[in-house]
């Protein structure tokens, strides 16, 4: 697909320590009315708290105590606190902008108590991001029904937003933009980054007629000792973390779409293209119901187990099949027959 734009970065970090009983309560007592509390519970021995207060500026503290462990968080938006102007910006790991940077976050909030400069704390947190920018706008809700259906990596599991939790302003759209599995160590994340700052009242003018698909690894330090490697600062970190995250994304896509680059063809003619192939007919009749499947079932991994079981057959066949598909140029995740676009590339291609 020809005019696709990419633009790779940092979208947010967090970074964070362990506080003395003194100092957790030196920032509480600061802080005061701009606490929130998370965990409603009278009788439990952990409090946990949240101040959004800072979030124009493009911060986030989170405060802590699980019986006699107390620690602060400050989750950082980088391009926010640096007043780019532009809500799609992402974090380029620029030595200049990042000593800016610290300095204007830490001039926020040491007034309120924190012992140490951002810059000294433990980055526990990173997002590694890729914009995907397309001319056409249906495009980009394609790809997330794509996303949507595909397989979920082991160990991790599919996470839709809540209206109970506050974290979108409304949960329905928001699960309809967006796509999310998660485990302990990283979230892959991908959403409709247009329609999300529509939502929220932040799209530029500039930026309306233009779909941008973000697709998000978000790793914890685990995670990212695993990606990143281990790294002497936490600026180390975030410059590894720019050139590193095209390939971490497409380390997820590779896993979720079992390494499939053909295009997403539109059901019937995925079909169509089944019948025409030169396989023995339990193949075909194998390759079809496993498409209709991934169309009815609400992932890749899903329809392949009801594959199996219809068919009597172990992973390994099931394996094979797709691997027939993927050299036949075909990607079992198709598009609805009323989908305006015959077919749209896999996004591994940009990568």
């Amino acid at each position: 697909m020809s005019g696709v734009k990419q633009n790779k970065g940092v979208h947010t970090y967090a970074v964070g320590m362990t506080l003395t009983a003194a100092q957790y309560y030196e920032i509480k007592d600061s802080l005061g009315d701009f606490l929130r509390k998370s965990d409603g519970n009278y009788w439990s021995r952990s409090e946990h708290y949240t101040v959004d207060a800072f979030r124009e500026q493009g911060v986030w503290l989170y405060l802590s105590r699980m019986d006699t462990i107390y620690r602060v968080k400050v989750r950082i938006e980088p391009c926010r606190v640096l007043a780019g102007g532009d809500p799609m910006a992402l974090f380029q790991a620029d030595k200049k902008q990042y000593h800016a940077m610290v300095e204007k976050v830490d001039s926020l909030l040491q007034p309120y108590g924190l012992p140490r400069s951002i810059d000294r704390m433990k980055i526990s947190r990173m997002d590694l991001t890729c914009d995907l920018t397309f001319q056409e706008s249906g495009v980009v809700q394609q790809y997330i029904r794509t996303l949507q259906k595909s397989f979920v990596l082991p160990h991790y599991k599919r996470v839709c937003f809540r209206e109970e939790d506050d974290k979108a302003k409304n949960a329905k759209e928001a699960n309809k933009h967006s796509c999310r599995q998660q485990c302990k160590q990283a979230t892959f994340f991908a959403y409709d980054k247009t329609a999300q700052l529509q939502m929220i009242g932040r799209l530029p003018e500039w930026r309306l007629g233009k779909r941008v698909l973000r697709l998000e690894a978000e790793l914890n330090r685990g995670a990212m000792k695993q990606h990143l490697g281990k790294q002497k600062s936490n600026y180390q970190f975030l410059k590894q973390g720019v050139k590193r995250a095209g390939k971490v994304i497409d380390w997820y896509l590779k896993r979720v779409y079992k390494d499939n680059t053909s295009p997403h063809l539109r059901y019937e003619d995925a079909v169509a293209c089944i019948a025409g192939q030169r396989w023995k007919d339990k193949t075909k009749e194998r390759a079809a119901y496993l498409l209709r499947k991934v169309s009815d079932s609400q992932s890749l991994d899903a329809a392949l187990q009801k594959t199996m079981e219809h068919f009597g057959i172990k992973r390994d066949a099931a394996d094979r099949l797709l691997g027939k598909l993927r050299k036949a140029g075909m990607n079992p995740i198709t598009l609805p027959n009323s989908c305006h676009t015959q077919s749209i590339e896999s996004l591994l291609k940009y990568f």
